[in-house]
């Protein structure tokens, strides 16, 4: 047999190494993105966005605007309660931890934006600011 195929062999025969010393675990890991979907509307009047937080209360939810950039932070405890010890528990599905999720939306008025959580769903409004004068021309005399 030659070394090539030797080793895609013992590459095949490897991919199973460790499956049962992880039985129950997640075949990946999601992050913040995967955990925090969203959806983003401009008009021309403002911004909203629309983020899924299922099983999120509003207290463990913290918003900041600063420099153009919405940050969504939010702290998802586990559903899991590792004190009781007469469960057996073979698997948990449900992801806890803390997520960041970080939007640029420019000329937002800071202090008009609004958001509110219902059902899972964190909607935020952010109107945008009134636009200045960025530049004019200047007649020369």
């Amino acid at each position: 047999m030659n070394n090539e195929l030797a080793s895609n062999l013992n590459q095949l025969m490897n991919i199973g190494d460790g499956f049962f010393e992880n039985f129950g675990e997640p075949f990946f890991t999601m992050d913040s993105a995967d955990n925090m979907k969203s959806d983003i509307t401009e008009t021309k009047d403002g911004y909203q966005v629309t983020v899924d937080i299922p099983g999120v209360d509003k207290e463990n939810i913290d918003l900041s605007y600063d420099q153009d950039v919405l940050s969504i932070k939010v702290k998802r405890n586990s559903a899991l309660d590792k004190k009781d010890e007469k469960q057996n528990v073979i698997a948990s599905e449900r992801s806890y931890g803390e997520y960041v999720r970080n939007y640029r939306l420019p000329d937002v008025a800071g202090d008009k934006i609004s958001a509110k959580s219902d059902k899972g769903v964190l909607t935020i409004n952010l109107p945008k600011a009134e636009k200045k004068e960025t530049g004019h021309k200047i007649e020369i005399g």
